[in-house]
């Protein structure tokens, strides 16, 4: 079939679409933040679901309420196109998946399109202090809250999958916690990037293809399952109260409601990442590594524990411990430019200048909007010269 036969191209600057003659299923993805144009989540494992796919993006990084460009010029013409495709296809069942920005779309333009939603985390109520929204939305575009209205009216479940690292994802979650019609499912030891972390156990496919399927989340398919369902009211409050006092260096009352979670979820693992690195910024040094040390055994694997304490262990003085850390991170996450940097300046300490110069290079590659790296690795490579 040539492009004309269909409703709109099958490619564009935001879309991409794979048409299954043999499939009644639509299956639509919509992608994270920060995406250029011709760039998707899920591309690679996406194609190889064998319905009909459409791959969506927004560069514009306004949580597609403008719309999708290349499918219409408004939010509400978008819609419509989306369900001119639905009808052309002849679809009797539509999934939308997306994770951060593109897990919003997924539901707002899911429940507009009557369709199975699986979320990974999301903003459900926008531009709130410290949000990925509010630094970048224009202003007054629409009411925060719009979402909570929306889900409370929806007729189908709304499937969320979520990690227990990042203290913003769960207050996200808890906004929708108390709804029928929403299933949340938290992973310990997972940040906000939950699709990768996902993938890098060989699991995203089978999780996809078993929701396609099904409509439903294979839960069994996850070891690390958490505790979300238990979390009550007074949790989320004393975690958001524990949150927004750490993002304003209000150190004392962050740890205060951190503490108050532990008192009953003693291994909460966000409390004790925010209470261990509150330490960190008063300098008191033990005290961090102790708390640090918590949320690293209940997540191993995370960057940003395993970093801090680093750091902290090296303020007590065991250089060579927090160096090995670093290593250790660095082969894990060789993409965390904050490694590398701390490393270079470790290295600067044992007249290592060379070796420092190339961690310099490589933190401010990985990161070179980073004044700090670019100061830095310019300072030394000048210096050497």
């Amino acid at each position: 079939m040539s492009d004309s036969e269909f409703p709109t191209p099958l490619k564009g600057d935001n879309h991409s679409i794979f048409v299954r003659p043999s499939s009644s299923k639509l299956v639509i993805f919509f992608a994270a933040i920060n995406m250029k144009e011709n760039q998707f989540n899920f591309w690679q494992l996406g194609r190889e679901i064998d319905e009909n796919v459409i791959f969506v993006n927004d560069p514009s990084n306004q949580w597609y309420l403008n719309g999708i460009p290349s499918l219409g010029a408004s939010l509400d013409q978008t819609i419509l196109c989306l369900k001119k495709w639905i009808n052309h296809l002849d679809v009797k069942e539509v999934y939308t998946v997306g994770t951060s920005m593109g897990g919003h779309a997924a539901i707002h333009y899911g429940i507009e399109l009557g369709a199975n939603i699986l979320s990974f985390p999301a903003e459900i109520i926008l531009g709130e202090p410290y949000s990925r929204s509010i630094q970048n939305l224009e202003q007054g575009i629409v009411k925060k809250d719009f979402l909570l209205e929306k889900i409370a009216n929806f007729d189908r479940t709304i499937h969320m999958i979520i990690g227990e690292s990042t203290p913003k994802d769960l207050i996200n979650a808890g906004y929708i916690k108390g709804f029928e019609n929403v299933k949340v499912y938290s992973l310990l030891g997972v940040d906000h990037y939950v699709p990768s972390v996902i993938s890098r156990s060989s699991k995203l496919y089978t999780l996809l293809m078993s929701f396609v399927s099904t409509g439903m989340v294979q839960k069994e398919l996850f070891s690390n399952l958490g505790n979300f369902n238990l979390y009550d009211d007074e949790l989320f409050a004393d975690l958001a109260e524990a949150y927004q006092n750490f993002r304003v260096a209000n150190f004392e009352k962050a740890i205060f409601y951190a503490k108050r979670i532990l008192t009953r979820f003693p291994a909460f693992e966000s409390a004790l990442y925010i209470i261990g690195d509150s330490y960190l910024q008063k300098e008191e040094y033990q005290l961090a590594t102790n708390y640090l040390a918590r949320a690293i055994i209940l997540a191993p694997n995370n960057a940003d524990y395993l970093f801090q304490y680093s750091h902290a262990i090296r303020m007590l003085g065991d250089k060579k411990s927090s160096l090995h850390i670093l290593d250790t991170l660095i082969q894990k996450f060789p993409n965390y430019a904050k490694a590398y940097y701390a490393r270079g300046n470790m290295q600067i300490e044992e007249g290592n200048e060379l070796q420092a110069l190339e961690s310099f290079k490589l933190a401010f590659s990985l990161n070179s909007k980073n004044k700090k790296f670019e100061n830095e690795y310019l300072k030394l490579f000048r210096k050497m010269q």
